[in-house]
């Protein structure tokens, strides 16, 4: 039994403890807060519009902390140097929190006081980062320090065109940063999740090994998606609609040789490679829902990156922080597989509503969502009370893959 000084020492030991755990609090607090809460007679979020503050906290809340928890994770790995702990990482979980109480109570809160806390927290970590990889020269990695940078600019402009009355800017901004926020899942996706699956199909002697897809394919996919994040900051919609539908057939085209269907035998692997299908399937949604917005709602399709494939990566890897077994091996715990499924069927509901205007199914997705998340993080308990393991994310490997 790990006592209370005792586990409260070990959880700043690594960055995937205070910071994953961050993420899950914020998934499931602030949409039981609103849409979910306000509904049985909680206050409104001091934010107004309100709708703005749900999608700032997706992206500048939620999904940042699941970055700076990944990207400190993954900091070892690529330098060789111990993990940031300790103080370092309390002071950056400090801007995080802080800025999550000042968003809810932003009538409350001086302006300047918002974009210091929220914008601090990306400074910061971008700082962490970027010391690192440059003192040990890996410079390869460098384009990483794109997603805590992007998102900070991203943060300072988001929050100043809201606080001066431009509020409906910021919602567009924030659709841009989301395919910014695609382009990052898929950066990493094409190559961690083909990774991951072929060290289990080694491990198993499931014959063929997936394949990861070409380095020309991968590039085209990036590329794409780059231009339309740039597309949609200019303000060309229709022609960054048309690219997120290119870039999700080539992702389709990619992911063809996963292996997937073997894969879903394997929880870990499957919540994997389903999270990551969201991607295309949601670029695809996004873009013909854009050019053709009488067929369905743009802001409905955006949930099938944002609750499928966002959030269902964020528990696909975080989520393998709490599955080492004693032999090295990794497996799903239930909380991990009942957690993943309910979000996931969160997905298909939300995307259901606009279909069913008079049903509830927009309360019906927040608490499958909460209490997906609830079972997540009961699952997710053994990443901050178990014996610290390294790799993080990774079991035992295969000898021809290690």
């Amino acid at each position: 039994m790990v006592g209370r000084s005792e586990f409260f020492l070990n959880f700043w030991e690594a960055p995937h403890r205070p910071l994953f755990s961050a993420a899950i609090c914020c998934a499931l607090l602030s949409i039981a807060w609103w849409p979910l809460g306000v509904r049985i007679g909680l206050p409104y979020p001091k934010f107004e519009p309100v709708v703005v503050w749900h999608i700032h906290e997706l992206i500048f809340g939620f999904s940042s902390a699941a970055i700076g928890g990944y990207l400190l994770t993954a900091l070892p790995a690529w330098t060789g140097k111990p993990p940031v702990r300790g103080a370092i990482l309390k002071v950056l979980l400090t801007f995080w929190v802080s800025a999550r109480l000042a968003m809810g109570l932003a009538s409350h809160v001086p302006n300047a006081a918002l974009l210091f806390l929220n914008t601090g927290y990306f400074l910061l970590l971008a700082g962490i980062v970027g010391h690192q990889l440059l003192s040990k020269g890996v410079f390869n990695k460098l384009w990483f320090l794109l997603a805590p940078i992007g998102l900070g600019f991203g943060e300072a402009l988001f929050l100043r065109t809201t606080l001066t009355g431009s509020p409906w800017f910021s919602i567009e901004l924030g659709h841009s940063l989301l395919i910014g926020l695609v382009l990052l899942m898929a950066s990493v996706g094409m190559r961690a999740i083909p990774a991951f699956t072929n060290n289990w199909h080694a491990q198993n002697d499931r014959g063929n090994p997936a394949c990861t897809g070409s380095e020309k394919n991968r590039a085209i996919v990036q590329a794409l998606l780059a231009i339309a994040v740039i597309l949609s900051l200019s303000g060309q919609n229709d022609l960054a609609h048309l690219t997120m539908i290119a870039a999700a057939v080539v992702l389709f085209w990619i992911m063809r040789r996963w292996q997937s269907l073997s894969a879903l035998s394997n929880p870990l692997l499957a919540a994997q490679h389903l999270a990551f299908l969201w991607l295309p399937v949601g670029s695809t949604a996004v873009g013909i829902a854009g050019l053709f917005p009488a067929i369905y709602p743009t802001t409905g399709a955006w949930h099938a990156i944002t609750i499928g494939g966002m959030s269902g990566l964020v528990m696909a890897i975080s989520g393998r922080a709490a599955a080492h077994t004693p032999d090295g091996d990794m497996q799903a715990n239930s909380g991990f597989t009942i957690g993943f499924s309910l979000v996931w069927f969160a997905t298909w509901v939300r995307l259901a509503a606009p279909a069913f205007p008079g049903a509830p199914l927009v309360t019906l997705a927040s608490v499958l969502w909460c209490s997906g998340w609830i079972a997540f993080a009961v699952g997710y308990l053994p990443a901050l009370t178990s014996p610290l393991r390294r790799p993080v994310l990774s079991g035992r490997r295969h000898g021809a893959n290690t």
